[in-house]
């Protein structure tokens, strides 16, 4: 059984039409499905068979992650190996036994000869900036995501885009869902009640937000059809839109505020984010999952530990975490010449962590077919 569910990301489709091409050939008995959060539950009348590949595309379901528990619990005997290209799923909970998880990334690099998508590699770091910029930072928010709303509310209600251009070019559209009348509080499910500061500057940044107003204009989405600021795309090519629209923001800029898809669960990946971010040369502050900085510490990659203070990644409260990323390095912003000298003294860093993240995401790949192939030829003790 093969059945490729809903992928709405074309670059994830590609990688998957391409890389399980011949599965059915190679494994005959076993099922494979392709799915993201909308399709997951599309899967219970379609397995065949006692071994069960799911290639899972997107974060983890907004309803959290019962979904999952669902379809393991109605099949006992059945094996499920299941793909994701963040790396950690395996930690969140006590999953069945009869679940594995492997990190198959992609990465948003090319893997195979005929990407399209691979144009990544070819590129060389951007050295070349703007000394006389005066807004140093930048924070890229496209989807409207929860936590980026939150992130650039506060941004904005501490006055932030004094010193950083923030983006969010789909704002009007999540607006015009709820006739423009959208509480931000709302949105998340967090808990307030220990941060009424925030909450208070949060929503006076969410009522400059909702009128424009500190908000960089973009005029161009980062995707086809570009004229059209909603999210209808159908065709993903990140290497593209990272050339035709993010560079001049690079090229502008020496921190970047990195906002993850995933933020409310502690799933590091290696994605076109962190990639875009290094090789525009910015100084990385992540707004991301809890302790994904200590992951990509403890993987090999540069965070700049000197330079960017890390400490909010231990902060399980997603308020704390997102609140201490801002404050901490505000400095980072505020004092321009600071950290332009910073970076002209360790701007060849840059490079090597470009380096890491193509090697990385290769080797991570190689890694996750050969487990899975291990498992499904019994080479493995998958008890």
């Amino acid at each position: 059984m093969i059945y490729l569910g809903n992928i709405s990301d074309t670059q994830s489709k590609a990688f998957v039409d391409n890389e399980f091409k011949n599965f059915q050939d190679k494994y005959p008995h076993v099922d494979f499905f392709a799915v993201d959060f909308t399709s997951i539950d599309q899967i219970y009348n379609c397995i065949e068979n006692n071994k069960v590949v799911i290639y899972y595309t997107d974060i983890p379901p907004y309803t959290g992650l019962d979904a999952f528990f669902k379809l393991f619990n109605n099949f006992p005997n059945t094996k499920f190996y299941i793909l994701t290209e963040p790396d950690c799923w395996q930690d969140l909970t006590d999953w069945p036994k009869n679940v594995k998880w492997i990190q198959y990334c992609w990465a948003p690099v090319s893997n195979w000869a005929d990407d399209i998508f691979g144009e990544y590699r070819n590129f060389e770091c951007l050295t070349d900036k703007n000394f006389s910029s005066n807004k140093i930072g930048i924070s890229l928010n496209r989807l409207p995501r929860s936590h980026r709303l939150v992130s650039l509310s506060y941004m904005l209600g501490i006055g932030l885009d004094e010193h950083c251009v923030i983006t969010a070019p789909l704002l009007k559209w999540h607006l015009s869902l709820n006739n423009f009348n959208f509480d931000i509080m709302n949105s998340v499910s967090w808990d307030f009640d220990k941060h009424e500061n925030f909450k208070t500057v949060m929503s006076q940044g969410w009522e400059r937000a909702k009128q424009s107003d500190g908000l960089f204009p973009v005029t161009k989405d980062a995707y086809p059809p570009y004229d059209d600021l909603v999210p209808n795309q159908s065709v993903f090519d990140n290497p593209a839109n990272y050339v035709n629209n993010l560079m001049p923001f690079y090229k502008n800029s020496f921190v970047e505020f990195a906002s993850f898809s995933i933020y409310d669960w502690p799933l590091p990946s290696i994605c076109e984010k962190i990639l875009n971010c290094q090789l525009g040369c910015n100084f990385p502050i992540f707004i991301a999952g809890h302790t994904t900085v200590d992951w990509l510490r403890r993987n090999g990659f540069d965070v700049f530990d000197d330079i960017v203070n890390h400490a909010y990644d231990i902060e399980i409260d997603p308020i704390l975490r997102l609140e201490s990323a801002v404050t901490i390095n505000r400095k980072l912003l505020s004092n321009k010449n600071y950290t332009k000298t910073l970076w002209e003294k360790n701007s060849h860093r840059f490079k090597n962590n470009v380096d890491w993240l193509i090697k990385t995401g290769t080797k991570t790949l190689e890694n996750g077919r050969n487990t899975l192939d291990n498992f499904l030829c019994n080479k493995l003790d998958t008890r």
